[in-house]
């Protein structure tokens, strides 16, 4: 395997295979980032981003993070909650955040994700899926004294959409009146892309809409959230549209100004 530098608190790592059989170390408060070339041609993301620092707004929860990110245009990232702290407010929160500490390539299609106390977890990057390997739940809460984490009942994925609700519900009054996608399950990123841009390009033209990449997807219970990066260089607003991923029809379409 050939190492890169590290570089801007970025550690890079170029492999000619789909998958290391050695293990990746994360630096705390840092981001990791594996690039990936692939043997059969059929991934899509071939940048995968590792990230710990994510908090919901309430600071209730912190989540340890994974960003798919594509490699060819368009420029995409999508988010996978991996596990989550239940943060105790009578204590103090850095004491209780627990970081990614560790990742590789178990195979072509999944990662092995390691945190700072053991807990292993295993993420398909073809379906999202994540598995608890030597955990009952990827959810936990720290136990002081003891100084210990415990897992808890309750389910991550849900509890990381609850931050997407409120963007789903704003933009329920702002309808898609345009011609609407053949329908169709839609249960990969770029599916999703295709159909975004194909009716955002008519309504606001293409390169305005590939200016605002890398695009931010998320999916909240039935419906795809893609949304626009806001560049510097750029005036104005970003789009937000959401998607059916049932049926692939569009639901809404915003632009800020």
């Amino acid at each position: 395997m050939k190492k890169g530098l590290l570089v801007l608190f970025t550690l890079f790592v170029s492999m000619a295979v789909c998958f290391a059989d050695e293990d990746k170390i994360c630096i705390p408060d840092k981001i990791c980032t594996l690039t990936v070339t692939p043997i059969n041609g059929n991934l899509s993301y071939t940048v995968v981003t590792y990230s710990s620092i994510k908090l919901n707004s309430n600071a209730d929860y912190f989540f340890g993070v994974v960003e798919i990110q594509s490699e060819k245009e368009p420029k995409y990232i999508y988010d996978v909650p991996i596990y989550a702290i239940k943060i105790d407010k009578q204590l103090e929160g850095d004491v209780q955040r627990l970081f990614i500490s560790k990742i590789k390539f178990k195979d072509e299609q999944t990662i092995t994700i390691t945190d700072g106390e053991n807990h292993i977890f295993e993420l398909n990057i073809n379906t999202f899926e994540v598995k608890c390997i030597n955990t009952k739940n990827n959810l936990f809460k720290f136990v002081y004294p003891g100084e210990k984490y415990e897992c808890i009942s309750g389910n991550v994925n849900k509890l990381y959409e609850k931050k997407l609700k409120e963007t789903v519900t704003r933009n329920k009054e702002y309808k898609y009146t345009g011609t609407q996608p053949e329908v169709k399950k839609l249960t990969k990123p770029d599916d999703v892309i295709k159909v975004a841009e194909q009716a955002l390009f008519q309504i606001y033209g293409k390169d305005n809409i590939r200016d605002e990449q890398p695009y931010r997807i998320s999916k909240y219970k039935n419906k795809w959230i893609v949304q626009g990066s806001f560049q510097k260089e750029n005036l104005g607003g970003v789009f937000e549209i959401i998607i059916n991923a049932e049926t692939s029809q569009i639901e809404s379409v915003i632009h800020g100004e």
